[in-house]
């Protein structure tokens, strides 16, 4: 699908990104205007769980040592957010990410906290009292992200050429990944499924890197989004995975960005899923 030449943004598009941006906000607005005793009483207490708090802290920020955790998320959220709408739109499939993203607001806090509560508290018995953040959220849409991206290579292009790109994708993953965190394991994974996958080039299983261009050329303003939106997911995976879980005084709650993570691959394939069978159905009807 290529978007129209002559499109134009519709006070209707300005509606959705007005309703994209009152997310970061309402989260600006807590921080900086309310007082902490008002914040504090969202945050998630591991020693003394209440139930709304294990939503609630997703509101709230570590004022320690400054506003870097609020600004990272906020920066986290802008960067992931516009390239998997527009990424599914391309896709034809902009209702989908309007659902997905309801679910990721509404229900992946309450996952992500359960399961940092179970983890460490009832696993490893850490008494935690100042359970709160965004991160977790951001790291659903990571993989909200992610998934996108593979289902817009098995959606517009020919298998091997989908095969090849989703290789690649991988690999430079896993490459990137292994980069910025300086773990040299994972570069070698990286380097090698790339070597792999040019070693596949030669059968009739994965496409050229010359048919893959051409394929770009053909779908200019689609390979721009998803050249945009590998970037983009490369950083959100990397940042849902931070190398060092100590930071500014306290701990990266690890558990919460992975969760995180996988819950946002999750609601794009049961989405899939979903319209697959309604489609197969209403075929059968037909």
């Amino acid at each position: 699908m290529e978007l129209p030449e002559t499109s134009q943004i519709t006070y209707r598009d300005v509606l959705k990104i007005l309703v994209l941006l009152v997310i970061p906000a309402v989260l600006t607005a807590i921080y900086y205007g309310t007082p902490l005793s008002f914040q504090q009483t969202l945050v998630l207490d591991h020693t003394n769980p209440r139930l709304h708090n294990f939503w609630t802290n997703a509101l709230v920020h570590d004022h320690r040592p400054s506003d870097g955790h609020l600004i990272g998320n906020l920066v986290g959220y802008l960067l992931l957010i516009f390239p998997c709408w527009i990424l599914q739109i391309y896709c034809e499939q902009e209702r989908h990410f309007w659902l997905g993203l309801g679910i990721i607001l509404a229900i992946s806090p309450f996952i992500i906290s359960a399961s940092s509560y179970l983890a460490f508290y009832e696993i490893l018995g850490f008494e935690i009292q100042n359970d709160r953040g965004f991160s977790g959220v951001v790291s659903a849409l990571a993989g909200f992200l992610l998934m996108s991206i593979l289902h817009t290579f098995t959606q517009k292009q020919r298998e091997p050429v989908a095969v090849l790109s989703m290789g690649l994708y991988f690999g430079y993953l896993m490459l990137g990944f292994g980069i910025l965190t300086e773990r040299i394991v994972v570069v070698s994974m990286g380097v090698f499924v790339l070597v792999v996958m040019f070693a596949g080039t030669r059968t009739s299983f994965v496409a050229s890197a010359a048919e893959l261009s051409e394929w770009g050329n053909e779908n200019g303003q689609l390979s721009l989004v998803l050249v945009i939106a590998i970037l983009v997911s490369i950083l959100g995976f990397t940042a849902s995975l931070p190398s060092d879980i100590t930071s500014g005084g306290g701990l990266t709650n690890i558990v919460a960005h992975g969760t995180g993570f996988l819950f946002g691959m999750a609601v794009v394939g049961s989405l899939r899923y979903h319209h697959k069978r309604s489609s197969e159905e209403g075929s059968t009807v037909a």
